[in-house]
């Protein structure tokens, strides 16, 4: 088992290992030792003494629920407080690996602002503010109660969209899209400030002697119970994300620029960028925004120093393009940018610069070079991780260079099919073939796909269907070239992926199905007839096993054609990245290495990585067959299971003639067969390796003779 296998195994429960952009900063606590992150792409704790370095990163699957995390405070005992979009309030104890769900159902699924006071979580929500009452015991979640206040309930609370919450000697400050509103630790005396400078109050902070900070889109104000005053006025409307108060300074973070602010009013700028959240102490930290793909990271600001920058190790962009597994055990990533992402098998993540920008798809050919194909400008690059080197191939100019189609072949012939309506080939020495395939449309956009069958031909999905395309074995040579075009039957016209399995049949994806052709007609899976998850199907993929992989909108379905069983996995019950913000086309790509039984999931907001290789089973010697016997007309296809990675399977007649050699599935101990055409009989199976060679039984039935 490879070195990348371990690590995933002891990862996550189930195999399951996320890598995501966490460098849009949300939120920021701690003190000069720890510092605390709530980013989009998880929670991330920082020790920042005597070097910066992470001590530990949170996702979905260590319990956040989510990766998506907006607002996170610290209470006494060092318990992280995490407010989630999608997952709503989410506790991780100190020193802990793992975090909690709190009481789920009870509280918003989105929690944008948290503060901690002593015995008491206060969370800002777009449904109001929730108060939890942790009555002395933090992680003891049962004897806990919740009270929630909301504009209909208290009308001091001028809205329901909580923006900001501070908690101070005097009570409790709460900031909404409407103003501001302070109330007493006995929730009992409410106070509305109705429009305190601008209308929405988005950031407050607490100053030395009591009175707080707060930020609204025109400036900010200053006062306590008695009444608030601007201290500054903006020229004009700026977005207030994030205020710090340190000594006599106060930092006041905006879309834009860093100021300092002092007693006067007086703002003198400090850093440029979109700056979300602050922390001060002996170490000034800005956490910075971005967009929801990728992030700007840390900036932070020590005294008589000037501004540095640290970026958490993360894939280079959320947006995941498609994904491949390299020879080397590394998994490549594309991502529409001139960054692509490799994750090594220790898991650490180099960033590579692209010659070309906008990569869309990846594959990966037999000597371990990357090809990747790229939208705009175009063309292809290919990348040699032994060497550290890239090239690049155009294909012409204008639309002749864009790429909506991309595969290669186990020749390492790349196959492209351009916007100019031409399918081009260029083989392993650099020569280059074109066809035109009058049938075939080109598509609005790209990311469609190749794929090949053993006897080489070439199958292509796109708007108008499956195309078939037998070169016959003469690249270069036209004169015995034969493609058709299929679509009757199809569940929908559009097929997104193409697979191919070990019996030459081909699988597609299309919105509103799968399909599989068996040289004649489209047999169609959908939810109506199957356990497929979603109609809205992205990719497939099938594994040396014969099974099918099917990505849709909802997860991952797998079908497994010898037994006829699905295996379904959802951001519930397994460790794929959540789509909590209902995003169309979340799940991205699908690559399987079937050496090691890993399986990469793309996505819009990241890379899931799933090893799939079943735990040795030492308690069983021999070969585990079924079924046995097998029935023609009833059964679908023979499995031949508990085998060593190194396998060769065949079978035989009793009498020692060779009937068929099996593909076998190195990451899932098997191989699978389909005896159409053999008789019935008692067949021997030979399955051989550097352990021995061992023998089974196996009976064909076929009740008709």
């Amino acid at each position: 088992m490879s070195l990348a296998i371990l690590f995933l195994l002891s990862a996550a429960p189930g195999g399951w290992q996320t890598f995501t952009n966490s460098n849009f900063i949300a939120d920021l606590c701690g003190d000069d030792s720890v510092l605390n992150a709530a980013t989009l792409g998880g929670v991330v704790i920082l020790e920042t003494k005597p070097e910066i370095r992470v001590r530990h990163h949170f996702y979905h699957t260590d319990g956040l629920g989510v990766n998506r995390c907006l607002g996170i405070a610290r209470d006494p005992e060092g318990n992280l407080w995490v407010g989630t979009d999608g997952a709503g309030l989410a506790v991780i104890p100190a020193d802990s690996v793992r975090a909690r769900l709190y009481r789920a159902g009870e509280l918003p699924l989105r929690i944008r602002a948290v503060a901690v006071d002593s015995g008491r979580v206060l969370l800002g929500t777009e449904q109001g503010v929730y108060v939890v009452e942790l009555r002395g015991s933090p992680l003891n979640f049962d004897d806990d109660r919740v009270e929630h206040y909301s504009f209909a309930r208290v009308r001091e609370l001028l809205s329901d969209r909580v923006l900001a919450i501070a908690a101070g000697p005097a009570g409790y400050w709460i900031g909404t899209n409407q103003g501001l509103t302070q109330v007493d630790q006995e929730f009992s005396r409410w106070r509305a400030f109705r429009r305190p400078l601008g209308d929405s109050v988005s950031a407050i902070a607490l100053l030395s002697d009591g009175r707080i900070v707060a930020g609204t889109e025109l400036g900010l104000v200053v006062g306590d119970t008695g009444g608030l005053v601007p201290i500054v006025t903006f020229a004009q409307a700026k977005a207030v994300r994030d205020l710090a108060v340190t000594g006599s300074s106060i930092y006041l973070a905006t879309a834009d620029t860093l100021f300092q602010v002092d007693s006067s009013g007086t703002m003198v700028p400090l850093l440029l960028g979109d700056i979300r959240s602050l922390c001060a102490g002996a170490v000034l930290w800005a956490g910075l925004g971005g967009n929801d793909e990728w992030g700007l990271g840390l900036r932070y600001l020590r005294s008589g120093q000037s501004w540095e920058s640290y970026y958490f190790n993360g894939v280079a962009s959320g947006m995941v393009s498609d994904c491949a597994l390299g020879k080397d055990g590394s998994i490549y990533v594309g991502h529409h940018s001139s960054y692509i992402s490799r994750i090594k098998p220790d898991s650490a993540v180099q960033l590579i610069v692209s010659p070309l920008s906008w990569a869309v798809q990846v594959r990966c050919d037999s000597r371990g070079r990357l090809w990747f194909s790229h939208f705009y400008p175009g063309g292809l690059s290919v990348y040699d991780p032994d060497a550290d080197t890239w090239g690049s191939r155009q294909l012409g100019s204008g639309d002749r260079n864009v790429v909506q189609a991309f595969g290669l072949d186990r020749h390492d012939t790349k196959w492209v099919f351009n916007k100019s309506g031409s399918v081009v080939a260029i083989d392993s020495l650099g020569r280059e073939a074109e066809f035109y395939l009058p049938e075939l449309v080109p598509p609005p956009g790209g990311n469609y796909e190749f794929a090949f069958d053993s006897r080489d031909r070439v199958w292509v999905g796109l708007t108008n269907g499956l195309e078939e395309f037998d070169y016959n074995g003469t690249l270069f040579y036209p004169g015995d070239d034969r493609h058709a075009l299929h679509s009757e039957g199809l569940p929908a016209s559009e097929v997104r992926s193409v697979a191919v399995d070990p019996q030459d049949r081909v699988w597609v994806a299309t919105p509103q199905g799968g399909a599989m052709w068996d040289g004649s007609r489209f047999q169609v899976y959908t939810t109506s007839n199957s356990r497929l998850l979603s109609n809205n199907l992205y990719r497939v993929r099938v594994d040396g096993g014969g099974r099918v992989w099917f990505l849709s909108d909802l997860g991952l379905s797998i079908f497994d054609v010898a037994t006829g069983s699905w295996t379904n996995y959802t951001a519930q019950n397994s460790g794929l990245i959540p789509n909590s913000q209902s995003l169309t086309g979340f799940y991205t790509a699908l690559a399987l290495d079937d050496q090691q039984g890993v399986a990469v999931i793309g996505t819009a907001r990241g890379v899931s990585v799933f090893s799939y290789a079943p735990e040795p089973d030492s308690g069983v010697s021999g070969l585990k067959i079924f079924p046995n016997p097998f029935v023609f007309g009833v059964h679908r296809g023979v499995v031949v299971a508990n085998l060593p990675s190194d396998a060769r399977v065949r079978v035989y007649t009793l009498s020692g003639m060779p009937v068929a050699e099996l593909p076998v599935s190195p990451g899932l101990g098997r191989a699978y067969w389909v005896p159409d055409k053999t008789g019935s009989g008692i067949y021997l199976v030979v399955a051989s390796s550097r352990q021995g060679i061992i023998t089974e039984r196996l009976a064909l039935v076929n009740r008709g003779q």
